[in-house]
């Protein structure tokens, strides 16, 4: 009977063994699984933070322009450095923002993220790509403006707008008539104020998404590099 008991006491141990093992060897391999599904989410990420490199500069050397534009014309003469098109597109229209995150979002929806670890980058990530808030809420704001500018100057001077095709007047004559509606057009000359404004806190918003972008960057070449 002891031996029995014995028996089966081994038979037990060699089964929960077995279990415990079984367990831990697959355990060890989800784990291993799991880290090279982070470093490839780190590497896609990585690809699209590349991709996204020179749409920032682009957008905010265009942005840098218009705003340093806009500065002038609402204080001094412009210089030859500005031609009537560069005039035209910073008061009339507006710079987009649209950024291109197919990656994350594909991540986002597919669960990808999930095998992020790292609790430092997974808060870059929520940081970054929610960073672009204050470039679109301005924006939105921006565009408003910029259709009061477009319907006062349809109203009051179309010839602007008709100026902006025209390839039988020059850009100087151009620039100085726009120019001295914008001076004396207090009207205008308010609406040009807000839009200086929010392009000035559009301006902000892209430093802020670029700071973002760089420090998720460096988080995750540090994460790649180990």
């Amino acid at each position: 009977m002891k031996k029995h008991i014995i028996k089966y006491i081994l038979d037990f141990l060699v089964i929960v063994l077995g279990i415990s093992v079984s367990f831990w060897v697959n355990k060890i391999q989800n784990n291993k699984e799991n880290k090279i599904n982070e470093i490839h989410v780190y590497e896609d990420i990585r690809m699209e933070l590349n991709e996204l490199t020179e749409m920032i500069n682009e957008r905010t050397d265009k942005f840098t322009f218009d705003l340093e534009l806009v500065n002038k014309v609402l204080n001094e003469p412009l210089d030859a450095k500005y031609n009537y098109n560069d005039l035209f597109v910073a008061v009339t229209d507006y710079r987009g923002f649209e950024p291109k995150i197919e990656i994350y979002s594909s991540l986002k929806y597919d669960g990808g993220l999930k095998y992020i670890s790292n609790t430092e980058i997974k808060v870059a990530i929520n940081r970054f790509y929610s960073s672009n808030h204050i470039i679109y809420f301005n924006m939105e704001d921006e565009i408003v403006v910029q259709r009061e500018i477009l319907k006062h100057l349809y109203t009051n001077y179309p010839l602007v707008l008709l100026n902006s095709d025209s390839k039988e007047l020059d850009d100087i004559y151009k620039i100085n008539y726009f120019q001295n509606i914008i001076t004396n057009d207090l009207t205008l000359r308010s609406l040009l104020k807000s839009k200086q404004r929010f392009m000035s806190m559009k301006l902000r918003g892209i430093d802020e998404y670029k700071f973002s972008h760089q420090e998720l960057s460096n988080l995750i070449d540090k994460a790649l590099s180990n």
